[in-house]
């Protein structure tokens, strides 16, 4: 089995991992690069990211901690080691020369290239798209801009919210793992991202200033424990 350096957090991270066991990938072939901002190993320090990290020590899944300031260089240091670099849920910009030494991709949880950037799953309901989704891609040094290996829409009813979308989208994005490893196994270059593009920046918008937006989807919206919530 190839190693495989996960860039990831979070309670989704788990369920990911979950998937890997049950495709036969053991917790050795796995390096895990995780979110702390003091870049020490400190398991009770990110309570947002406690249960990832127990999970990992649980299976002794060999980790560091990465900040901001810590990412790029960490991640040098690992990359060559790894014959694939998965991100998931990953903060974190990967960029320059570090990509020519291994593979890379990234899962974003929004139809590319229409919906680039963050909180894709918000804009595509501001927007009233009828679907939402996600993407399995290749990293290129420009964000989202990948060719892609997989993707999927997920449909938004009228009773969907942006919590329950996001959980839709992680969990069959989280099901595709299987296709996406057979895939670049297979050395599939994937499809190149043509049509419209809008890149959203990490800032939730003001909702009560659009008057566009009505009660019920504003509300729906900002229904995202444990944050977006009044």
């Amino acid at each position: 089995m190839k190693k495989i350096l996960l860039i990831t957090q979070g309670s989704q991270a788990i369920q990911l991992i979950r998937e890997f066991y049950s495709l036969g990938i053991k917790p050795e072939d796995l390096t895990v690069l995780t979110l702390n901002e003091t870049g020490r190993n400190i398991i009770n320090y990110d309570f947002s990211n406690l249960s990832f990290l127990r999970f990992i020590q649980y299976y002794k899944i060999n980790f560091e901690f990465v900040s901001k300031l810590s990412f790029d260089d960490i991640l040098n240091k690992h990359v060559t080691l790894n014959d694939l670099v998965i991100s998931f849920s990953n903060p974190f910009i990967i960029k320059g020369d570090v990509l020519d030494k291994s593979t890379f991709i990234n899962f974003h949880p929004g139809i590319l290239p229409k919906y680039r950037g963050s909180l894709s799953t918000v804009w595509s309901m501001l927007n009233n798209e009828d679907y939402a989704g996600g993407t399995w891609h290749y990293i290129e040094s420009k964000v989202d801009t990948g060719n892609i290996l997989s993707q999927y829409k997920i449909p938004i009813t009228p009773t969907a919210t942006a919590f329950s979308l996001n959980h839709k989208i992680f969990s069959k994005g989280i099901f595709e793992m299987g296709n996406v490893l057979e895939l670049i196994k297979n050395s599939y270059v994937g499809i190149k991202q043509e049509g419209d593009s809008k890149f959203y920046y990490n800032k939730f918008p003001d909702l009560l200033k659009q008057s566009r937006f009505n009660d019920n989807l504003i509300k729906r919206i900002k229904f995202f424990p444990p944050s977006f919530t009044e």
